[in-house]
């Protein structure tokens, strides 16, 4: 049994609309027990949203991954693994509360529930004033607090 088997995946962002993102087609990828692999490429290339997909933060357009023989979204259900990011991991195109917001957004929470759990993240990590700003608006120290706002 492979520990990640990513088989035929393409993520495809703002599918259908003049401002869509091909960020990967159709990718295969085999990772065994054990085995120490590296992804590398230029920026922009796709490889945190493979990471991402891996990691069932984001659902595959087409294909299917499993970790540890299981599909991807139960193997984090059951916390099989473990992962963490060089950089804050933020989405460029969601504002800062919409990406403190995505977790909750994922879970099903209605709006309203998302929105008032954001602003109060915000606050926690002092940054309330920097809702509607986007990530690349702030600087690294900022952007690792978003990122722990998100976390929590």
């Amino acid at each position: 049994m492979s520990a990640v088997q990513v088989t035929g995946v393409s993520k495809i962002f703002n599918q259908g609309t003049p401002k869509q993102v091909d960020a990967l087609i159709d990718v295969n990828l085999t990772v065994e027990p054990g085995e120490f692999v590296s992804l590398i490429g230029p920026s922009g290339c796709g490889k945190s949203t493979l990471l991402r997909l891996i990691a069932n933060l984001l659902e595959p357009t087409t294909g299917s991954i499993t970790v540890n023989g299981k599909s991807a979204s139960q193997s984090r259900l059951d916390q099989d693994y473990g992962m963490a990011f060089q950089q804050a991991g933020l989405f460029d195109w969601r504002t800062v509360a919409k990406n403190i917001e995505l977790p909750l957004e994922l879970k099903g929470w209605d709006k309203e529930k998302r929105a008032a759990r954001a602003q109060e993240m915000l606050e926690l990590v002092k940054l309330p004033e920097f809702a509607e700003m986007y990530p690349w608006q702030l600087s690294g120290g900022m952007q690792q607090r978003i990122a722990i706002a998100r976390a929590l």
